[in-house]
């Protein structure tokens, strides 16, 4: 038996902190619209838009 079983980790850094917001229905269906079109996990698709506003504010 493998020493370890389950989900493989992810590489890079590990995301073991956690945050908690509360989002109105509207904005949780914008969020899961953008991670379907995207075909990505809500939190990378949430990341994905910090990125971008990290961009903008650097101009």
């Amino acid at each position: 038996m493998s020493p370890r079983t389950g989900r493989p980790p992810k590489q890079g850094s590990p995301r073991n902190k956690d945050i908690n917001i509360r989002l109105t229905e509207k904005e949780l269906e914008d969020i899961n619209e953008c991670a379907e079109k995207l075909k990505l996990s809500r939190t990378d698709t949430i990341m994905k838009g910090i990125e971008k506003i990290k961009v903008e504010l650097k101009k």
